[in-house]
């Protein structure tokens, strides 16, 4: 069994995307991984997502687990084999230690420069995805702005805009716990946060888009969702 740090747990293809960073027992932080089935374009079912406990693993949770050979799809190189053990909740981190897990962003997010119609910096072209690292960060933010606004066929769309330094970003929003701190049509500004992005596959208009998975705030660092 491996041990992990929960930094996402979010929507994806009718299912969940959970990632975040290994921690062996003396507390050091390791690699990223998102745990996977067979097929890495398929989320997760809600009943891999529970811990022992019935509940589903929180964004700073850490959880023990099971993964296996590394399972990589183009830019997606943390994808690993997710073992049959059910996970088990055995600790917590809380904000302040968050500048150990979180990733250098200085230079942008991937690359940046391409920007869907309602985005910002939000897209990579697929062309481009196999020269890139990875596809996870932990990032610290500022200007943070949450909202949402009316999407296809009336379905509500999540947003999150923000700064990393002087960068300006626009990107979905797809952490099922921030999305419920919106009421219709509210906007919901927060000034100090860190979030966990996610470059996804590639999509068929040739992009692969940045998603914001995790948003993390003080004020909820502690909450077990």
């Amino acid at each position: 069994m491996q041990r992990m740090v929960v930094l996402a747990n979010s929507r994806k293809c009718g299912g969940y995307c959970l990632a975040g960073k290994s921690l062996d027992l003396a507390g050091h932080v390791g690699i990223w991984v998102r745990p996977v089935n067979g097929s890495a374009a398929d989320g997760l079912p809600r009943q891999r997502t529970l811990c022992s406990d019935g509940r589903q693993a929180a964004v700073l949770d850490v959880v023990s687990l099971e993964w296996g050979q590394p399972a990589p799809s183009l830019h997606q190189r943390e994808n690993r084999l997710m073992g049959a053990a059910t996970l088990e909740r055995c600790g917590r981190v809380n904000w302040d230690d968050l500048p150990l897990l979180a990733d250098q962003a200085s230079s942008g997010l991937w690359l940046d420069g391409y920007s869907s119609h309602c985005g910002l910096n939000d897209r990579v072209p697929a062309r481009q995805l196999a020269d890139l690292p990875g596809s996870l960060r932990l990032v610290a933010v500022s200007e943070l702005a949450l909202y949402g606004k009316p999407g296809h066929q009336g379905r509500m769309k999540h947003r999150a805009d923000f700064r990393i330094g002087q960068r300006r970003y626009n990107l979905a929003l797809t952490d099922t716990v921030a999305t419920l701190w919106l009421t219709a049509g509210q906007r919901l500004e927060l000034a100090d946060a860190y979030l966990c992005i996610s470059l996804a596959a590639p999509f068929r208009d040739g992009f692969a888009y940045k998603l914001a998975t995790a948003v993390i705030i003080r004020e909820h660092a502690r909450s077990t969702g």
